[in-house]
């Protein structure tokens, strides 16, 4: 599901937009700002870099404007920016300027600037350039940016966007304008095929994207529907629509809402990437042994898989696929709790599933033991059962109602949570079983995970609270700051903490070994997360509303 944000404009400002539309870059560049030929430097800028890419419908330059512009952005991201003039019309037309955009993310590189440090930011014909770029870099294997923006972009060359019409009038830039540039920057290229169309070409892959433009604009269209094909194409991608605001708002007075908004975009650890629609509910994921990422789509009765691209594959399985885990087997394993079945499917999408001996027996948590060996819940059942790589069951009694979640502990011994026994479980590959009960009345335990510190950590959904228990069986319990959160899964993640869902608070989590809480806002209201893992040194979840969000974890 695309992330839409509408942005009205303030009392006036639609009117101060048309009657001072370069309002932001007509002043001169400011005292403080450090230029070395087209690199701008802004106080208290530090590494990486911002590459921008001009407007000016392919045939203009302001080169001193450029240069304020380029201060501005390197203000809002505290980067360099390097502004490049590229080749115009009508002397140059296509590929001329594409190539010269090239060349200086090549001449970037080249500086030791680190390619993940770097955003694109392309405005009008500059953000045509910045997505054909980033289009051409991915067809040719070249490094990508970190981040890219694209303000008002051209991206249908075939001028098929249904704005184009309706808001021609309404736009400082018209429709006969926009075919007349189209004619002159194509000089004879294919309208509908990328690079030089963007909307035209595949956006799998591409870095975290944000896109604006004003509601007035005639290219309004063309914003929305590349950013469209790029969510459903996985990228994590943010439009932003300005209400009533013409094509070059970003120049008047209104721009500095935008560049805020880009410095606080780029700063956000939390990205979203569309992986289903809303209804198929993306429920628990795992890292597979190929190296992607695998999610269980629980109403659709699917597996999914999301490579390191962002493609995304989807295999049928049976009802309600549920938690799913890496097994010894070099397979994935998870449980379908709607077929009451226990599912295996391989790295080219093979499913097989095996029916434990209780019917009806509802499994959910599943994990790989200490014995070559898959775990799983029945939590209908109130059995643990365990199932061999051919496919044999053995069940065991639990010590408790509505075993959940389960994980190996760094005893040799599985743990689980029973989640109306209110105690947390454990059982030996032998199938000693022993229950300890929690401190707190009605907790309703159901994630649990082996932490960095050698005890098993767990959430209480009933009572807003994280536990951890010792080997030993000493529980300790911290309460959320928002008791209501409805805490649901965890993982250990890459900096020796322990990272968890917030159901009910739509935030993702983190706890230190001590006890410390903090958390992250997730992109958008009422997303319901649920599974979480640690992925590429990022922690991951899935949410239910269709995405999967990562957080990146910051540097100690």
């Amino acid at each position: 599901m695309l992330n839409v944000i509408a942005v009205p404009p303030a009392p006036g400002q639609a009117q101060a937009v048309r009657e001072h539309a370069d309002a932001l870059v007509a002043v001169p560049l400011p005292a403080d700002a450090e230029v070395r030929g087209d690199w701008v430097r802004a106080p208290g800028a530090g590494g990486g870099a911002v590459l921008y890419v001009h407007g000016g419908g392919f045939a203009h330059t302001m080169p001193e404007a450029e240069r304020v512009m380029a201060y501005r952005l390197s203000q809002a991201t505290a980067r360099p920016a390097l502004r490049v003039g590229y080749r115009l019309l009508p002397a140059d037309p296509y590929p001329a300027a594409l190539e010269d955009v090239l060349a200086a993310w090549q001449a970037v590189l080249d500086e030791g600037i680190a390619a993940s440090d770097v955003v694109f930011v392309g405005e009008s014909a500059g953000a045509t350039l910045v997505l054909s770029a980033l289009l051409e870099l991915k067809r040719t294997g070249g490094p990508l940016p970190g981040a890219a923006v694209a303000i008002s972009p051209i991206t249908d060359f075939a001028l098929t966007g249904a704005s184009l019409a309706a808001n021609d009038g309404k736009d400082v830039l018209s429709q006969d304008v926009l075919a007349a540039v189209a004619g002159a920057y194509l000089a004879g290229a294919d309208p509908k095929e990328a690079p030089q169309s963007p909307l035209y070409g595949d956006p799998r892959g591409l870095p975290p994207l944000l896109v604006a433009v004003g509601t007035d604009e005639v290219l309004r269209d063309d914003a929305r529907r590349f950013a469209e094909a790029a969510d459903a194409a996985g990228v994590s991608v943010c439009l932003d629509e300005y209400t009533d605001l013409p094509h070059a708002f970003h120049l008047s007075e209104a721009g500095e809402g935008l560049l805020d908004r880009l410095g606080r975009w780029l700063a956000d650890p939390v990205r979203e990437v569309a992986v289903s629609g809303p209804e198929a509910g993306p429920y628990a994921l795992a890292e597979g042994p190929d190296g992607a990422l695998w999610f269980t789509l629980v109403h659709q009765g699917a597996i999914g898989r999301r490579d390191e691209d962002g493609q995304v594959t989807v295999h049928p399985v049976g009802a309600r696929p549920t938690v799913i885990a890496q097994g010894p087997d070099g397979a994935l394993w998870f449980s379908e709790y709607g077929t009451h079945r226990i599912g295996r499917i391989t790295v080219d999408g093979r499913a097989t599933s095996f029916a434990p001996p209780t019917a009806d027996g509802g499994p959910f948590g599943i994990a790989a033991g200490p014995d070559g060996a898959m775990w799983f819940t029945l939590s209908a059942a109130d059995r643990i059962g365990r199932i061999t790589m051919d496919g044999e069951i053995t069940e065991y009694p639990s010590p408790g109602a509505f075993p959940s979640a389960l994980t190996a502990g760094p005893d040799g011994a599985l743990w689980f949570t029973l989640n109306q026994g209110n105690a947390i479980g454990r059982i030996t590959v032998d199938g000693e079983a022993t229950a300890y009960p929690l401190p707190t009345p009605s907790a309703a335990p159901v994630g649990i995970a082996a932490g960095p510190d050698g005890a098993l950590w767990f959430t209480e959904i009933g009572a807003g609270q994280i536990g951890r228990i010792t080997v030993d069986g000493t529980i300790t319990e911290y309460p959320l700051p928002d008791r209501q959160a409805r805490p649901h899964a965890l993982t250990t993640g890459p900096d020796g903490a322990v990272w968890f869902t917030e159901w009910g608070g739509n935030r993702v989590g983190r706890i230190d070994t001590d006890g410390r809480i903090t958390g992250y806002d997730l992109p958008r209201p009422a997303c319901e997360p649920h599974g979480i893992v640690q992925y590429r040194g990022a922690v991951w979840c899935a949410l239910e509303t269709g995405s999967l969000a990562s957080v990146a974890v910051p540097a100690e």
